[in-house]
């Protein structure tokens, strides 16, 4: 399924996947970090939603590859969208 950068990042907001670049203190290297349900949490923990009375949570999930800069980590962010994508669409 080919689909466009756009599309990907669309579905990630649309599915409460919140995707960045998070990083390692004290050694200018980072890691390519995912937050399901960090859209409807606006990125933190837990966030308490008065419309629908309750609690709503979220999971940070850091990748395993280290990124020497930011840089590095922020050109990989579109094929991490359309591998979320590829992954959970079909759940």
């Amino acid at each position: 399924m080919t689909v466009d950068f756009h599309s990907d990042f669309k579905w990630c907001i649309d599915n409460d996947f919140q995707v960045y670049v998070q990083p390692i203190y004290g050694s200018g290297h980072c890691r390519i970090a995912i937050r399901k349900g960090g859209i409807s949490t606006d990125g933190k923990s837990s966030k308490y939603c008065h419309e629908k009375q309750m609690m709503l949570y979220s999971e940070e999930t850091l990748g395993s590859v280290i990124y020497k800069n930011q840089k590095l980590a922020n050109e990989k962010i579109p094929d991490v969208y359309k591998y979320l994508r590829e992954t959970y669409d079909k759940i």
